[in-house]
């Protein structure tokens, strides 16, 4: 990754070795924020898939009545149909669209981190 503005290296500017210093600690926390990222993804998904195959269990779907177990008789139970995992697929497909909210923008906190460092640096000369 590359910071969209890169600082001003040399006279009036910071030194080589500044610039890296602060590409590197750029790359390492756009590192540690990728890894979040993915965590997060598969946190949301999964508790998508758990909230949902529940819910699913829960709303069964019913069918038309079973016919009397004997002439004359009560009619049977209706027939139902679980939904775990029709809901477990649409709780994890909702987990996932919801963690892109929750993720970072990965060339923001390179920028972010790059600029602070290039900021510090330039205070303390």
């Amino acid at each position: 990754m590359m910071p969209t503005y890169p600082a001003k290296i040399g006279r009036g500017g910071v030194s080589l070795e500044v610039d890296d210093r602060c590409r590197q600690e750029a790359y390492q926390a756009t590192e540690r924020a990728k890894q979040e990222n993915v965590n997060k993804e598969v946190a949301f998904t999964a508790i998508g898939a758990i909230a949902g195959a529940v819910i699913g269990n829960q709303a069964r779907v019913s069918g038309p009545p079973r016919p009397p177990a004997a002439p004359g008789g009560p009619p049977g139970r209706p027939r139902s149909h679980d939904l775990a995992g029709p809901g477990a697929l649409a709780g994890a497909a909702t987990g996932a669209a919801l963690s892109q909210g929750a993720t970072q923008d990965l060339q923001q906190v390179y920028d972010m981190y790059y600029n602070n460092c290039i900021a510090r640096a330039q205070a303390y000369r």
